[in-house]
């Protein structure tokens, strides 16, 4: 790798909201982008690689395809699921596929993507949650993943930055995607309108779009962030 060569980026849940907004972003500043996600519909000029996040096996062939040049300099763990819903009448199954793609997954993909990162002074920037940085009614086993994932980043900040690599995170609010759109339409209508308030009533003015936010990982990932790492930068006007 030399100065002059464009930089590697390592995208999960680019085919949509967030994941797809940073995949155009740091297309068009020039970069190699790989957009992982079991969909196919990643941005044009993205080299797409299907992976599940949640499966170690799928995460360590994704990566294999993204390191074939000797590097990877940012691995920004987009991919996520939201869980809305009363705490007694959350399944196993709900909890368990939660933590599986929202803490796990960037847990895997990190570890996967270590070697490639080390070899250049890399990057890794996660998305978690205002859900994971605050109390949030209605979304246990989603909030318990996400403030997993913000501890996780700024432990592993501290663990590599000997090495150079430098970890962050995004912490956003309510988020203008298909995916949050999708869930709240599917709100029982006799949830305490008190508690609904914190969810989706905090934030002032539009909810964020992915372009802000992937914004957002642009910069944390970009060489005048260098002296940024273990940073949880929240998008929710103050609420944590």
């Amino acid at each position: 790798m030399t100065e002059s060569s464009p930089r590697v980026v390592v995208i999960t849940g680019a085919a949509s909201g967030i994941g797809y907004a940073t995949a155009e972003l740091f297309r068009d500043e020039g970069a190699i982008v790989f957009g992982l996600d079991i969909s196919s519909t990643v941005p044009d000029g993205v080299t797409y690689v299907e992976c599940n996040v949640a499966d170690r096996a799928s995460v360590d062939a994704a990566i294999a395809v993204c390191a074939q040049h000797g590097h990877i300099d940012v691995l920004a763990n987009v991919a996520g699921i939201v869980q809305f819903g009363r705490f007694a009448e959350i399944e196993e199954d709900l909890w368990d596929r939660v933590h599986a793609i929202d803490l796990k997954g960037p847990f895997m993909m990190s570890q996967a993507a270590l070697p490639y990162l080390e070899e250049c002074n890399g990057n890794i920037v996660n998305v978690s949650s205002v859900a994971g940085n605050a109390p949030q009614p209605y979304s246990v086993a989603y909030a318990a993943a996400k403030g997993g994932l913000t501890m996780m980043t700024r432990s592993l900040a501290l663990e590599l930055t000997p090495k150079n690599i430098r970890v962050n995170a995004i912490c956003p609010g309510t988020v203008a995607t298909p995916l949050v759109d999708a869930v709240a339409a599917t709100f029982p209508s006799d949830l305490e309108p008190r508690l609904m308030e914190r969810i989706f009533g905090m934030l002032p003015g539009p909810p964020i779009t992915p372009t802000e936010l992937g914004s957002a990982i642009v910069y944390l990932a970009s060489p005048s962030a260098r002296m940024i790492t273990g940073a949880v930068l929240a998008f929710d006007a103050g609420m944590s």
